[in-house]
Parts: C-alpha cells; sequence; structure tokens
C-alpha cells in the first residue's frame, strides 16, 4: 500500500512540476512572439525543430534501459554493471551526438540554401550544434535519476532548462533573433553542470569495478531499441509538420504553428498524467486477474476523460482567435483554423494514451510502436499530400487524423485485452452538454460585453456550473460516482 503511494505521489510531483515547465516553455513563446518578427520567430523554430528532431537518436534508446536495469541492478547489489551501463550509454551518446553536431556544421551552408533559405540559420545551426550535444548528455544524467528513483531530481528536467531560457531570452535580447539559440545554449550548460554536481554528490558507484560485457550491452541495446522506435513515432508526428512546413512553405507559417500546436497540446496534459498516475494500477489488476472490476475502472475513466476535455477544447474551438490575438498578437490570428482543428485532434489523443498505457500496462508495449510507426508514416504521407496546398491547416488536419488512427488501433486492442467498449453514447451527451456550455459562455460573453480576462473567467465559471448540470441530468456521470471517485483516491 505504502509502495502504490509512492507511486501516485511520484507521479503527482513529476506531472505537476512538468505542468509548470510546459506552461514556461509556453510563455518563451508568447515573449519572443513580441521580441522577434514573425519571420524570424519562425526561423528560430525551424532550426530549432530540425536540431531537436535528431535527439531522438542520440543513445539509440540506452537511455530507456538506464531507467529500467539500473533499479534492478540496485535491488541485485551489482554496482559494477551500473557503473558499466551508465559509462556505455555516455559513450554511445557523445559518439553519436558529436557525428550529428558535425554534420550540421559541415552542411550548414547547404542547408541555410536549400532548406532554410535565409542567412540567419547558420550560425543559429553552429550554436545550436553545441547544445544538441551539451542536451543530449543532460538527458543521460536526468535517465540516470529516474533510474535511481530520485523523483524530485529528474522531475527538475524540464522546469530548469525553460526557467533559465527564460531569464536568457530577457538577458540576451539585445542579440535578437539568435537571442533564443545563446539562451538555450547557455541553460542546459547551466543544467549539465547542476546535473554532474547532484550525481558526483549523492552516488559513489564509480568506485566499483567495471562489470561490463557483451552480454550486458547486447541487453542494453535490445531493450531500447523497441522504445526508441515508439519514440521516434512519436517525435515524427509531434515535429514533422514543422520541417515540412520549412521546406514546403514560408517562414511565417512555421512561426504561426509553433503557436498553435504547443496551444493544443495543453488539452492532452490530462491524459498525460492519467496514463502515467494509472499504469501500475492497471498492471496490479491484470496480474490478479480482476479483469471485470479493471474493465469498470477503465470505462469511468474513458467518461471522465471526455468529460473534462470536452469542454476545454470547445472553448480554444469556439474563441481560436480571440486566444492567439490575446497570447500573441493579431499576426498569429491566421491559425485560428488550425488550433479549430487540432483542438479536436487533441481530443482523440487524450483516449489514445490512455489506451496506450493500458496496453503496456498489460505487458504489449511492442504493439503501441506499432501502432504509433503506422500513425507517424501516415502523417508524414497526409503531409507530403496537403501542406503544399493547405500549409498549416493542411498539417493540422495530417497530425489530427493521426492521432485518430492510434486511437482507433488501440480502442481495438484495449477491448479485446480488457473486454470494454468506448462508451460512445456518454460521449455524444458529453458533447451536446458541451455544446450548450460553449453556447452559455458565448451569449453571456456578447451580453455583458467582456473587457478583461477576469470578467471572462467568470463567465466560464457560469458556464461551467451549467454544463455540470447538463452531464448531472443526462447521466453522463451521477453523484454516487462523483463520491466514489473522491473516496477511492484517497
Amino acid at each position: 500500500m505504502a509502495r502504490g503511494k509512492k507511486l501516485v505521489l511520484d507521479a503527482v510531483l513529476v506531472f505537476f512540476v512538468g505542468f509548470i515547465a510546459y506552461f514556461l516553455g509556453y510563455f518563451i513563446r508568447m515573449v519572443l512572439s513580441r521580441q522577434l518578427s514573425l519571420e524570424e520567430f519562425g526561423l528560430f523554430y525551424a532550426v530549432f525543430t530540425f536540431v531537436s528532431f535528431f535527439l531522438v537518436i542520440r543513445d539509440f534508446g540506452t537511455d530507456y534501459s538506464l531507467r529500467k536495469f539500473i533499479p534492478e541492478f540496485l535491488v541485485n547489489k551489482q554496482y559494477g554493471r551500473i557503473k558499466s551501463s551508465i559509462k556505455f550509454v555516455l559513450l554511445i551518446n557523445f559518439v553519436v551526438t558529436l557525428i550529428i553536431s558535425l554534420f550540421f556544421i559541415l552542411f550548414s551552408d547547404f542547408l541555410v540554401k536549400n532548406y532554410f533559405g535565409i542567412a540567419d540559420a547558420k550560425p543559429m545551426l553552429y550554436i545550436l550544434s553545441v547544445f544538441f550535444i551539451i542536451y543530449s548528455l543532460y538527458g543521460t544524467i536526468v535517465s540516470i535519476f529516474f533510474g535511481f528513483q530520485k523523483s524530485k531530481l529528474y522531475s527538475l528536467d524540464m522546469f530548469l532548462v525553460n526557467l533559465f531560457v527564460l531569464f536568457g531570452v530577457f538577458i540576451f535580447s539585445k542579440y535578437g533573433v539568435l537571442a533564443p539559440a545563446v539562451a538555450y545554449l547557455i541553460s542546459v550548460t547551466i543544467c549539465l553542470i547542476f546535473g554532474i554536481f547532484m550525481f558526483l554528490k549523492i552516488f559513489s558507484y564509480f568506485k566499483y569495478k567495471d562489470d561490463f560485457s557483451g552480454k550486458l550491452k547486447k541487453k542494453l541495446l535490445n531493450y531500447g531499441f523497441p522504445l526508441l522506435l515508439a519514440a521516434i513515432g512519436f517525435t515524427v508526428i509531434a515535429q514533422i509538420d514543422t520541417l515540412m512546413l520549412t521546406s514546403f512553405r514560408t517562414l511565417e507559417e512555421v512561426g504561426i504553428y509553433n503557436v498553435v500546436l504547443p496551444t493544443a497540446m495543453l488539452l492532452i496534459s490530462l491524459g498525460s498524467s492519467l496514463a502515467l498516475v494509472m499504469l501500475p494500477f492497471v498492471s496490479e489488476y491484470w496480474a490478479s486477474k480482476k479483469f471485470e472490476e479493471l474493465s469498470r475502472i477503465i470505462k469511468t475513466i474513458y467518461k471522465n476523460i471526455f468529460v473534462v476535455v470536452v469542454p476545454l477544447s470547445l472553448i480554444v474551438f469556439t474563441f481560436s482567435d480571440s486566444i492567439l490575438r490575446y497570447l500573441f498578437g493579431e499576426a498569429f490570428v491566421v491559425g485560428s483554423l488550425s488550433l479549430q482543428i487540432l483542438s479536436i485532434g487533441m481530443i482523440l489523443f487524450s483516449v489514445a494514451t490512455i489506451n496506450n498505457s493500458i496496453i503496456s500496462a498489460v505487458g504489449r508495449p511492442r504493439l503501441v510502436t506499432k501502432f504509433v510507426l503506422i500513425a507517424a508514416v501516415l502523417n508524414i504521407f497526409l503531409n507530403l499530400v496537403l501542406i503544399p496546398s493547405f500549409g498549416i491547416n493542411g498539417a493540422a488536419i495530417a497530425t489530427s487524423l493521426a492521432y485518430l488512427t492510434v486511437l482507433i488501433m488501440s480502442s481495438k486492442r484495449v477491448g479485446k485485452f480488457v473486454n470494454v467498449s468506448l462508451p460512445f453514447f456518454d460521449w455524444v451527451k458529453t458533447f451536446i452538454s458541451g455544446i450548450i456550455f460553449v453556447w452559455v459562455v458565448f451569449y453571456l460573453r456578447n451580453l455583458i460585453e467582456v473587457n478583461n480576462i477576469f470578467e471572462f473567467a467568470f463567465i466560464l465559471f457560469l458556464g461551467g456550473i451549467v454544463y455540470l448540470m447538463f452531464i448531472l441530468i443526462l447521466k453522463v456521470v451521477s453523484f454516487g460516482e462523483i463520491k466514489e471517485l473522491v473516496s477511492g483516491t484517497r
């Protein structure tokens, strides 16, 4: 029981800090959208995404192996194997990132001329090439903390990076379009120094004799490689839009899409949190063969994720232009349609994230890899077809259809493993309640003539009361279910 409580607390800590880190990253984009021109904004995220895209292959998935095997080696007191594993992963990491960074530098002229199309991309490539090496090493340090189950340390990962970057974009604003690149480089350098210091302070396993063999090497690579394929798939779905927009469209569109997508991604934070928290519990119920109870819990989660995500997505859908105008400025309002498309896609992906967690928990992680890779290939194909003609709207359609593909494939498997079906009727009633909620907010907004964000928040509160009334009246949820859910989390 104490172990389960610790898992939940660790998950809550990681995602609470991660959620703050995401908002810091989002705020960085808001600041840069005002410091830079739209073309400069697009240029930075075009180069940054291009460099970051290669992070996924920097270690052949062996970072995941550290997270898996360090706890096992600790239990068995195989400290020499811990030392050898860390050295092996760091060596792979450094060699691969060095080769890739040299590629960025040696082919910078070619990339500037044939891909980015603007001279300012070259110094940015140089700066971010160094960032690429340092951040890769820092990422391995974070994975080591994860393996040792030091949740307070590994949860600080992107929080510290984004916090220092936020300070940096103000401090180095005089460098113009290079300011965010310099800020990211200095930020990860500080974080790497901090990570090494904490590692040497807390752990002393390097005094043990190496226990390295070809068998250990094979073990690390064999475990990490399938997870690497899944990570590549997720990276493709998340970043290929920006890469293709850079190639086929303008830097202005790249800039707009790089505020639209992160705005939409905020909608799946709840699904991601639930996915992590529920994974150990699904594993426990599955191992205990409590299939009927597990099916009931999953169906409840399906209903509740829609109850929360649908009104938020519909608000983003309805007021997409106002959101972009208020947060980023008038120049970004042309992205409102793509934000509307993605707001629907994020509803689909919230459920798909839950499904993937369930499938992994019942011991079928390779299926998740398969689903993600299929969706990634589909996303690439659709981007090639849609982006040249429809720009950011085509990219949004491609991403949303990729999410729908993951949802369909994963739902079929979950239904097979756990004997549970998607509650479509409850979802329809939730959508009806959500539409009423948006109508109330829209009506009150025009009636009261909202002048500031506090008045709009009050209108959302009133609309939320109406929404809650309707999901109760339509029996999407009941007071008994709410009471049971609350008592079950104690």
